[in-house]
């Protein structure tokens, strides 16, 4: 009886956690991970809210259903910023991460001659897609930045 029992247990353990594998990352905040990220991180610059409108005029995002969206942008000086993104589908987040990743080599390319240090951060940055998030964290602590975003998805 006792092996039975034993038998069941770990089943049930093995198809949670197998549940649990191919899971996509939950509903949260995300104003809140934006916000997170925004204040958890030193940055160098003096990062500001910006609105999707505006940000769509330097990303390409007419082609994706952005449903809500946290972006905060420095003052051109440095490469930091945040972007996340909850899409209406995760084929939409798919189509952000190629965003994200244009977004990311466009700025290595402007800051090539302009300010090369920041290529540095630009080399590590963040890019996170998970189910119907999109998420890119450009500082100088990526790892914390990876710390954070896996506290949300």
């Amino acid at each position: 009886m006792r092996k039975i029992r034993s038998a069941a247990i770990v089943l049930v353990v093995m198809g949670v956690l197998l549940a649990g594998c191919g899971s996509k990352a939950a509903d949260f905040d995300v104003s809140a991970l934006g916000n997170d990220l925004a204040t958890k991180i030193t940055y160098k610059d003096t990062l500001s809210p910006m609105d999707t409108d505006t940000a769509g005029m330097f990303m390409n995002l007419s082609d994706i259903g952005i449903t809500k969206a946290a972006i905060y942008e420095g003052a051109g000086g440095t490469a930091e910023e945040i972007v996340v993104f909850e899409c209406a589908s995760d084929e939409d987040a798919k189509k952000a991460e190629e965003v994200l990743k244009t977004r990311v080599q466009d700025q290595i390319d402007n800051f090539t001659d302009y300010v090369p240090e920041e290529l540095t951060k630009l080399n590590a940055a963040v890019i996170v897609v998970s189910g119907k998030y999109a998420v890119l964290s450009v500082s100088d602590t990526p790892d914390e930045a990876k710390k954070i975003i896996g506290n949300y998805m």
